[in-house]
């Protein structure tokens, strides 16, 4: 039994029932495609195939041995067997790593290209095609002019668990020690599954472990991508917090129009992803890059500056040298990233006074002074039928939120420039301070939430 994954179910279930034949589904390695497609097809008549990198003959026999023959079926033969035998039912075809059956025989896409658009168009027959990568997927299955288009195919990627699905996994953590899960996991099955009883020893096994882990970021990138010495570089800046193409053209070393098409092809994998304000999404002088994952935030801020100790005797010591007592700004992004799964879900159970469509942030920059001030989270939505918007700061501090941190969120708001209806809400690890507390029940659209709120809400 997974646990999680109810919406990417429902969407399944969705595609079974409805008038289209392919779906395409894709995900970095360990996200759980394979589970999820497995515990789908408990309920649902079909066959699961995980191909495997062999040559064609090699895969047409342990393909007719996966769909239950004991004599070696050609492509067509095998078709033509599911057909008649799922002639009168609902039937899914599921090809794992779809992309080592078509490296094993090009021939093989269309093949079964063919049979499903000639043979299964009048059948309750689908076929689902998972594969690991983005680039792969996007050549075979996804671009404009791949063999597939033509189904109009349903695309799904799978992408990291949220929040409240991830704690599933520890939920039995402290408040402080599920902040640190959550990020050093990212939402990553295949990180969570492997969660030990304490936050050191799950990084120990996680990332410091003397049997190089399978899941490090750049074992997963390096499978789609060659030079992974400058791709190493550029993420590494990334995590360091510089964001924007000219501070990151500084850092590397390289001019600004050889970073661009870098970025633009970890993003092309879903690595890095590019943010503008969410008042100003067409405003590129405020454009920033950043790291998808927090848990690959967490790789290369605090493992990859220490390769010199990684790669010697000293690597037990990184914990205790760099990463313990050492992380408030990484543990800060994940506080954010909780704190707006928070909202989302909040919204979507209809318990706060409005209702959210998009959330983002919102930043300006003083270049001169080479800083940037804003807002953690900005949500916009409706109240009463009217457009709202919502301003929210996550304070992820032993100190107590106090009068002085209301006033600043309150005095920034003005810097957007929104006319709409207006709420400020306070994340907070510490609490509130009684003056705070004071006002925020006086002045009705002001709410103060706490890590201990966050980590509660939906907790059965």
């Amino acid at each position: 039994m997974i646990k999680g994954r109810k919406e990417e179910i429902r969407k399944l279930q969705e595609f079974v029932s409805s008038d289209a034949r392919v779906l395409m589904m894709y995900g970095r390695v360990g996200i759980g495609k394979t589970a999820l497609l497995k515990e789908f097809l408990k309920k649902q008549s079909g066959m699961y195939y995980n191909a495997y990198s062999t040559t064609a003959k090699r895969q047409k026999a342990y393909l007719s041995k996966a769909f239950g023959s004991k004599e070696e079926l050609s492509l067509e033969e095998l078709l033509q067997k599911m057909t008649l035998q799922a002639k009168d039912q609902s039937f899914v075809f599921v090809i794992d790593s779809y992309g080592a059956f078509v490296k094993s025989e090009p021939a093989f896409a269309k093949k079964l290209h063919d049979f499903v658009k000639e043979k299964w168009a009048v059948t309750n027959l689908k076929l689902i095609l998972c594969e690991d990568s983005y680039l792969n997927a996007t050549k075979m299955m996804i671009s404009p002019g791949a063999l597939w288009q033509d189904f109009d195919p349903v695309c799904m990627e799978l992408k990291p668990l949220y929040y409240y699905e991830s704690q599933l996994f520890f939920k039995d953590a402290l408040p402080e020690e599920k902040v640190f899960y959550y990020g050093i996991t990212g939402g990553i099955p295949a990180l969570l599954c492997n969660l030990e009883d304490s936050v050191e020893d799950s990084v120990k096994k996680l990332y410091l472990s003397e049997n190089e882990p399978a899941y490090l970021p750049e074992k997963i990138f390096g499978t789609e991508l060659r030079e992974m010495s400058y791709y190493n570089s550029l993420l590494e800046t990334l995590a360091s917090g510089k964001n924007r193409v000219n501070q990151i053209s500084e850092e590397v070393e390289k001019p600004k129009d050889v970073v661009v098409p870098y970025l633009t092809t970890l993003m092309n994998i879903g690595a890095v992803k590019k943010e503008n304000p969410i008042t100003e999404p067409n405003n590129r002088k405020k454009t920033r890059y950043s790291i998808s994952n927090i848990a690959d935030v967490f790789w290369y801020s605090y493992v990859v500056p220490f390769m010199d100790e990684y790669y010697s005797d000293a690597r037990g010591d990184i914990l205790e040298k760099h990463i313990l007592g050492k992380n408030e700004k990484f543990l800060q992004r994940c506080f954010v990233a909780m704190c707006k799964d928070y909202l989302w879900n909040r919204s979507n159970a209809k318990e706060l006074d409005f209702h959210i469509d998009e959330i983002g942030s919102w930043w300006e920059n003083d270049d001169e002074k080479r800083t940037t001030a804003g807002f953690d989270l900005v949500a916009l939505g409706e109240q009463n039928g009217e457009s709202a918007i919502l301003f929210a700061r996550c304070f992820y501090q032993d100190n107590k939120v106090d009068m002085r941190d209301l006033k600043k969120l309150i005095d920034l708001t003005k810097h957007a420039k929104s006319e709409e209806n207006t709420y400020y809400v306070i994340f907070s690890k510490s609490g509130f301070a009684s003056n705070a507390i004071t006002a925020a029940s006086a002045i009705k659209n002001i709410i103060t939430i706490t890590l201990d709120d966050v980590c509660a809400w939906n907790q059965k």
